[in-house]
């Protein structure tokens, strides 16, 4: 049993990844203490996309503990150790392959063959993986067969592929495809030579089958308009394509079928065909009768044909397919089936080149949030930076495309952070939205609406504007003065009512004194409310003036560290409170919450501390900086 080490950030304890048998035997780590239990495959802003691909997952797209544990497994009998984990990654080296097990021994061969000018990227294994599969033997059970460099061999597996797949197309043969069509090959020719002893070809046959119902139409009509002239028989619809009418018009003295003259043009060319087969211009019922009982062996022969209507491309085939060809292609078969293993080891290598470059910081963000205390590494969590309000804000969290702010906020707003939703726009691109969580400076210039720019992990500015906001405290200067800037903008808004609603009541009253026609004296009742306004703001005005002189008589009176002491007795009973349940609210401040939203299954609390806060949101000054006057131009 392994015994792991922990370290403790922002009051919560997790484990620490120091070397690589911390990493070998996360077995033993019990799970309760992992800070993530499963996140999305995918991040939306595109993070650690091939590593979390290497580990493997479900159907849904998520990550799981036992998938990291099975990703681990995998690798001990391919990587040389665990402590390879921790050395910087340029492409993967022959010291970083297993060589004395069978599941590493034809990596380190393939790495061997591929590591001659240095170490090699999974970018060049994916290219030199798909050079192998264009070629002829890719190690599959299908075959390539624009890359069969025998001519023969190739124009047999186009006629196969043209059997498989008549939609067309250049991809793979598979062995199973081309068994299928020789069989049918096969079938086709012992189908042939039941053909039994008629004079008629083939084609003929299938347009003697195209025209009998409709001559066996014609015969049934003229008979039940002999017998009576109201009959139901076929004619001739005006809204309806023409191959859908009768073959010939039918009528009650008609003793034969005309298959020159008066036939549908629709089906000229097959009575045409037929009428040179028989002989005559006119078929009589009898020569029909004849006709089909003499073909009868031959059209039931017709269709039990192999194949379907794929005669043609059945007769191409026969004539391309021979023992030889046949065996030979065969054996190409075999012979790419033999190539599975090289195959198998540049999926194993890619796989592995993946772990070994990315695996640990998956891990630094899944098992803890080392890259986030401190914060060395940007997590893979975040993406971007947001300039807005004369600070730049790092703590961004992409939102998936189609996510619902509004449902994310009410899911994040157990973090006590302040939440600003933003969606980032740029000329030919999808928008895209994220979250900004500030930790730094004040809320009181943010609003919705307020524009800023956004540059994503490639370094691309987009236009950003929030459209949603959470605000909670951000720093304990901004709660110390909150009371007092609330005070202040009671005050003047107070204020603002008053002035305005004497100002509409003398507006009032000077459009009501124009509208009348001639002057007349103001009701008593009028006098008497303004008398009784003027007297209760002297009152007032009083009181004011008599609180204000009691105090400055108090104040002149006292010491001066006495009066000090009153007003700071007074500014810290107005300020104390406030700065205490934002002290509160500050601590347990926690991105959790936030993860979850997005998705993720947080274990543990992952705390934002205020030095973290100073990193994540850097506010602007102008300390140490020098001014000069503007000069006019």
């Amino acid at each position: 049993m392994h015994r792991h080490a922990f370290f403790r950030a922002a009051r919560t304890p997790q484990p620490a990844l120091l070397q690589g048998a911390d990493v070998e035997r996360l077995a033993d780590l019990d799970p309760t203490l992992w800070v993530v239990l499963a996140r999305p495959r995918r991040l939306p802003g595109g993070e650690d996309g091939d590593v979390a691909d290497a580990i493997g997952g479900d159907d849904a797209g998520r990550v799981r503990v036992p998938d990291v544990l099975a990703a681990i497994d995998w690798l001990r009998p391919r990587l040389a150790s665990f402590d390879r984990l921790f050395l910087p990654f340029e492409g993967l080296v022959p010291e970083d392959v297993r060589a004395d097990t069978p599941e590493g021994k034809p990596l380190a061969d393939l790495l061997a063959a591929l590591a001659k000018e240095g170490p090699v990227t999974a970018e060049a294994i994916d290219r030199e993986r798909r050079a192998f599969e264009a070629g002829p033997l890719n190690g599959s059970d299908a075959l390539p067969v624009e890359a069969i460099p025998d001519a023969p061999l190739r124009d047999l597996a186009r006629l196969l592929l043209r059997l498989a797949a008549p939609e067309g197309g250049t991809r793979p043969l598979p062995r199973e495809d081309a068994l299928r069509g020789l069989e049918t090959l096969d079938a086709w020719r012992a189908w042939r030579a039941e053909r039994p002893d008629y004079p008629y070809p083939d084609d003929d046959l299938e347009r003697l089958g195209r025209l009998s119902g409709r001559i066996d139409r014609f015969f049934a009509d003229c008979e039940a308009l002999r017998f009576s002239p109201e009959a139901a028989v076929a004619r001739l619809d005006p809204g309806k394509p023409l191959a859908e009418g009768p073959l010939a018009i039918p009528s009650a003295e008609a003793d034969a079928l005309p298959l020159r003259r008066g036939v549908n043009p629709a089906w000229r060319d097959d009575a045409a065909r037929l009428a040179d087969l028989v002989g005559t211009d006119r078929l009589t019922r009898g020569d029909w009768e004849r006709l089909k009982a003499a073909a009868a062996p031959a059209r039931l022969w017709l269709g039990r044909r192999p194949g379907g209507d794929r005669a043609d491309d059945l007769a191409a085939l026969d004539r391309a397919d021979t023992p030889e060809t046949r065996a030979r292609l065969l054996a190409l078969y075999d012979a790419n089936r033999a190539k599975a293993p090289t195959a198998r080891a540049f999926e194993e290598l890619g796989r592995l080149a993946a772990l070994r470059g990315g695996l640990l910081r998956f891990l630094r963000n899944f098992v803890n949030v080392a890259d986030l205390y401190p914060p060395r590494t940007r997590p893979v969590f975040l993406e971007g930076r947001l300039y807005l309000d004369g600070r730049r804000c790092a703590l961004c969290f992409p939102l998936g495309e189609g996510e619902d702010a509004a449902a994310h906020a009410a899911a994040a707003k157990a973090s006590r952070c302040c939440l600003a939703y933003c969606e980032a726009t740029r000329q030919g691109r999808k928008p895209r939205a994220f979250l900004a969580v500030f930790t730094a400076g004040s809320t009181g210039h943010l609003a919705v609406g307020k524009r800023g720019l956004y540059v994503d992990g490639r370094g691309d500015a987009w236009d950003a504007a929030i459209t949603l906001l959470d605000l909670n405290a951000i720093s304990l200067t901004e709660a110390f003065f909150a009371p007092w800037r609330k005070i202040a903008q009671t005050c003047a808004e107070t204020a603002r009512r008053l002035v305005s609603g004497k100002g509409d009541a003398a507006a009032a009253t000077a459009s009501a004194l124009l509208a009348k026609a001639a002057p007349q004296p103001p009701p008593a009742a009028s006098g008497t409310s303004r008398m009784a306004s003027a007297a209760t703001l002297g009152i007032a005005l009083s009181f004011v003036a008599t609180a204000v002189a009691t105090l400055a008589s108090a104040a002149t009176r006292a010491p001066l560290w006495k009066t000090g002491a009153v007003v700071a007795g007074l500014v810290l009973a107005v300020s104390v409170p406030s700065v205490i349940l934002a002290w509160c609210r500050l601590r347990n401040r926690d991105l959790a919450p936030i993860l979850n939203a997005s998705g993720w299954a947080v274990n543990l609390p992952i705390g934002l501390t205020a030095r973290l806060g100073a990193h994540f949101t850097h506010a602007a000054t102008t300390l140490g900086r020098r001014f000069v006057l503007p000069r006019k131009e």
